[in-house]
């Protein structure tokens, strides 16, 4: 069977230049295309405003401790390699910085006089949605919604460490300047089972256990998480540096 550059080459000889250059061209877009579907599932390539290519992963993901990413392995390979749960879709995210201050109303004083209290972090937000289209849709949504469940849940009874609090886990989203590698707890996680689209059913066998679940095509996943700082991250933080480098390095 004749290669492509072989086929590219009759053409161009027996069709003249111009039948030569569109086949070439089809060749090219032929080549980005098989090289984009030999790249693995959790890697992804970003173009720049500069339009050159950046090995830098900005999706929107909670990473979450490995004893816990252990259970997306086998049936969510996507999410195991990520150690955590990512949102397909772009999302909505809500966050808040503030810093407090008190009041104090002198008496005859045409002014209110402030001084400075303290600093905080309000909740963090994310909204997004979830398509299924086919059993590794369903399986990465049924695996997201299960591992959402936990992280909500303190150790008990027969495990190990009872009594421990939910982890802390790491979110990822949009760069180094974003939020990148935001130390954080679930308090919150919600999702919608809406009756107005359809339903995919997964069927798995286990062992001799057949495992049935429907899934909706199209649901929307939310999450509450806060922002937790340990002792000598908080020790740690600094306006010069924040103000030099320009990185937020998890701080916010």
């Amino acid at each position: 069977m004749p290669t492509g550059d072989e086929i590219v080459g009759a053409i161009d000889k027996f069709g003249g230049p111009a039948l030569g250059n569109a086949a070439r061209s089809i060749q090219s877009i032929t080549n980005k295309i098989r090289g984009i579907s030999s790249i693995g599932s959790a890697q992804v390539n970003i173009i720049s405003q500069r339009r050159d290519t950046l090995k830098v992963d900005t999706r929107v993901r909670v990473l979450v401790p490995a004893e816990y990413a252990q259970y997306f392995y086998p049936a969510a390979l996507d999410l195991y390699r990520l150690q955590g749960i990512i949102f397909p879709y772009t999302p909505n995210i809500i966050y808040d910085t503030k810093a407090d201050y008190g009041a104090q109303n002198p008496t005859h004083s045409n002014y209110t006089q402030y001084f400075y209290k303290n600093s905080s972090i309000g909740d963090i937000t994310i909204n997004g949605k979830f398509t299924v289209q086919n059993d590794n849709d369903a399986k990465n949504l049924l695996a997201t919604q299960h591992i959402l469940k936990i992280l909500t849940k303190m150790r008990t009874g027969n495990d190990d460490f009872s009594g421990a609090p939910p982890p802390v886990c790491r979110l990822k989203a949009y760069g180094n300047k974003m939020l990148e590698d935001v130390p954080i707890v679930i308090k919150n996680f919600r999702m919608d089972l809406p009756d107005s689209v359809d339903y995919y059913t997964l069927n798995k066998q286990s062992g001799t256990i057949q495992d049935t679940a429907a899934v909706p095509v199209l649901s929307t996943v939310s999450i509450v998480c806060s922002p937790v700082y340990s002792r000598k991250e908080i020790q740690d933080f600094s306006v010069k540096n924040w103000l030099s480098q320009g990185r937020t390095k998890g701080y916010l």
